[in-house]
């Protein structure tokens, strides 16, 4: 297997101020694949927390921060699969979109289903992302590096931005 020399997601305009980081939600029933997008994650070599659940139950758990989650952060970014037990990942997708509390957090939908139907649905239900899970464990990891790497440095937050004198008008 070849090795991947990852983009550091660090800020590149020296104008950029430090970003607080982001809390990163990972939602998939395949430990395989959730550990292949934290691993690339942490190849960044940025400093975001990241977490993770098997399920959507979980996940809207997580969110509300019940149960087990009472203390949870609140994610910044959610990378959500779409085939899931209990809960999928478009019933997932529909709740955040439809919470007030909630439907501001990216999400990035994650997964193996290469159907022209899922995505127009995704998309219907407010996906910031569709994305498909390619099954070269390389390319893979190059599809998690990209969009970390524009969720964490390109996309601009209310909170996290560069400063109005560092941009163009």
């Amino acid at each position: 297997m070849m090795t991947l020399t990852p983009t550091k997601l660090q800020p590149a305009n020296k104008h950029r101020q430090e970003m607080p980081s982001i809390t990163i939600l990972l939602v998939d029933d395949d430990p395989d694949c959730r550990m292949l997008i934290r691993d690339a994650i942490t190849e960044c070599k940025v400093s975001n927390s990241i977490f993770e659940v098997s399920n959507g139950r979980e996940a809207m758990e997580f969110l509300h921060r019940r149960g087990r989650y009472a203390d949870a952060p609140r994610p910044g970014l959610i990378y959500l699969d779409i085939e899931m037990p209990e809960m999928d990942g478009q019933e997932v997708l529909r709740q955040i979109k439809a919470s007030p509390e909630l439907r501001d957090i990216p999400v990035v939908m994650m997964t193996g289903v290469s159907d022209e139907g899922q995505m127009k649905l995704a998309a219907e239900n407010g996906a910031n992302s569709y994305t498909l899970k390619p099954a070269n464990a390389e390319q893979f990891l190059r599809t998690v590096l990209a969009s970390t790497n524009y969720w964490l440095t390109i996309h601009q937050y209310p909170e996290r931005h560069l400063p109005a004198s560092a941009c163009r008008r």
